[in-house]
């Protein structure tokens, strides 16, 4: 299922950059309508903040003493030492209505388990910058941040244990 997700996300990011690229190249050859071209070319760039996010949204995890290690749906692993780790808040993707909650139960039943999840904060130059756009969707502007839920993370609250007591050791 990863891998089908990682092709789908690099081809989509590739088809969004091979179509800005061309609405731009319309834009400068078509005059007067290269206006609207250059509007589309802005609406696709802004089609590709999803798909950035959705690749480094959810990372495979791997704890160590020394901090984390993050393997994004693209690209390379990364190392985030200990003493970068700043907090947790609430992942701020997962709605906590209760409207969402009776929804939640209508569809999938009353042994349905609620989603549950945390951005942890990470200092900015830890990560490179598409960690950053969580971290802005968490109201924290200067920092930068991966995210945990219980629907993408095996063994969850354990996971929660593990970051929770590298955080006390990194501010303590």
């Amino acid at each position: 299922m990863r891998r089908a997700l990682r092709r789908l996300t690099a081809l989509g990011m590739a088809l969004c950059l091979a179509a800005i690229l061309a609405q731009l190249l319309l834009a400068l050859l078509s005059g007067g309508i290269g206006v609207l071209f250059l509007l589309s070319a802005l609406f696709t760039a802004t089609l590709l903040i999803p798909l950035t996010l959705q690749s480094v949204l959810h990372p495979e995890i791997r704890l160590s003493a020394e901090g984390i290690w993050l393997r994004p749906l693209l690209g390379r692993e990364q190392f985030v030492p200990r003493r970068a780790l700043l907090g947790c808040v609430r992942h701020p993707l997962i709605p906590e209505s209760e409207a969402n909650a009776a929804l939640e139960r209508w569809l999938f039943g009353r042994q349905h388990r609620r989603r549950e999840g945390y951005a942890v904060l990470v200092a900015r130059e830890a990560l490179p910058p598409p960690y950053r756009l969580l971290a802005r969707l968490a109201n924290a502007p200067d920092a930068a941040a991966f995210a945990i839920s219980s629907s993408t993370h095996r063994h969850y609250d354990q996971l929660c244990a593990a970051i929770a007591a590298l955080l006390d050791d990194s501010t303590g």
